[in-house]
């Protein structure tokens, strides 16, 4: 699909759909509960189906009624035949339920499409070997069998904290106690947060000492009925975009909220934005811009939008601990870099950092853009597009299925132009 982006000046109230991060840790939680639990405020998307059909396959039911969704829990440990998980494209979906399946003591086959199954598994495949167990990465597929087993486990900081949240999701359901010792530096931490709120939802007690988590056996995961939070992820889009030419309200967002991509305010602050929070409510007005150091250790997701905004603030922004954009659905320093450029942006890279010499102005005409199969890419440029002199055009933009199918909607509804062509 090509999306052509016009400028415009965007204003009015937006909602932001449910946090895609939460959606997945809810699912799984509840798809472990015995009995039935009722998840509210979900918006569907590619991911959260992904997750939802790997439940299903591992024996969940899984309703969908007007708009909750139903669980009825599984007992993983009574699967008796092999069993396929289709990840699509979510790495999330695939880090969380490669230990979650082992408990089946069956064979288990994870496939996806596009750059999924070529991301680094060195983490589990280093725990199965440790343990005597099958773990089989190949192009196409990823086949495990045999189940985890109590333990102390060490797990490096510094990859992806998927790794953590699965044996977290794990461990509680073994029959004796396991440890988790994190090593430094522990990035992304905010992401197991979010995990450890969950899984305390649903009755699960983990104990935390430092970089030390301490997970009680022979636990059961209790059914609830749980309403899914706005995504700050998601809320970055616009709140960038406000922050660069005009004022947004944006609802149903949690001031409360333990997600990460939270620093999205401070960062816009940190630029000169003026941001106002009244309950559920996050206003954002722009105001006169400037360069900024950005740590993206603990909120990578938000490096392409963060980039667009960089752009447009006069002077150096330099991002710091930037390599995780480089294994998620792109390259996303390759492809932030790539794009921008058509535009004329002053950008540069390492393999950890990203460089932007921002100026106030683009006016480069006939831009057209790769999406790279990647839906922040595609959110990112489109908001570039709103905020540039001359129309431009996107290609591959039906990535945005892939966790805001609505994106181009919402748009719409702030009153930006945009149209399919």
């Amino acid at each position: 699909m090509k999306v052509k982006i016009y400028p415009s000046k965007v204003y009015g109230t937006v909602t932001i759909p449910s946090s895609k991060s939460m959606a997945h840790r809810a699912l799984i939680c509840a798809s472990l509960a015995k009995g039935c639990s009722t998840l509210s405020g979900i918006m569907p998307s590619k991911d959260i189906e992904a997750t939802i059909s790997c439940m299903q396959a591992l024996g969940a039911k899984i309703e969908k009624v007007e708009d909750n969704y139903i669980v009825h829990g599984t007992n993983l440990q009574v699967q008796v035949q092999n069993i396929l998980c289709d990840c699509h494209e979510s790495g999330s979906t695939l880090r969380f339920l490669i230990p979650v399946a082992s408990l089946t003591n069956q064979k288990v086959t994870f496939i996806g499409q596009g750059r999924l199954m070529k991301r680094p598994m060195d983490i589990y495949q280093t725990l199965f070997d440790q343990q005597n167990l099958s773990f089989i990465q190949e192009e196409d597929h990823i086949e495990i069998k045999g189940a985890l087993k109590e333990n102390h486990y060490t797990i490096p900081g510094n990859v992806s904290s998927q790794f953590i949240s699965g044996l977290l999701f794990t461990l509680p359901l073994l029959p004796k106690e396991s440890t988790i010792t994190i090593q430094e530096p522990f990035e992304s931490k905010s992401y197991v947060d979010l995990t450890l709120q969950m899984l305390k939802n649903f009755g699960i007690t983990i104990h935390q000492k430092g970089n030390t988590y301490s997970i009680p056996g022979s636990q059961h995961y209790q059914a609830k009925d749980v309403h899914v939070e706005g995504d700050y992820s998601q809320m970055a889009f616009f709140g960038a975009l406000a922050s660069l030419q005009s004022e947004l309200t944006i609802t149903n967002m949690d001031p409360d909220s333990m997600q990460g991509d939270k620093a999205i305010l401070q960062q816009l602050q940190n630029a000169g934005a003026k941001v106002s929070i009244k309950n559920d409510q996050i206003t954002v007005t722009h105001q006169l811009l400037q360069a900024q150091t950005i740590d993206l250790a603990n909120c990578p997701d938000l490096g392409p939008i963060l980039c667009v905004l960089a752009s447009f603030c006069k002077g150096y922004t330099h991002f710091i601990h930037a390599k995780r954009l480089r294994i998620k659905e792109s390259d996303r320093i390759e492809a932030m870099e790539s794009e921008l450029k058509k535009w004329g942006v002053d950008i540069s890279s390492t393999e950890d950092t990203i460089t932007i010499y921002g100026k106030e102005a683009y006016d480069r005409k006939d831009v057209i853009i790769d999406g790279h199969n990647d839906h922040r890419i595609v959110m990112a440029m489109s908001v570039f597009g709103l905020c540039a002199k001359h129309p431009s055009v996107i290609q591959g933009a039906e990535a945005i299925t892939k966790s805001y199918p609505t994106f181009f909607d919402d748009i719409l509804k702030i009153h930006g132009k945009v149209e399919t062509v």
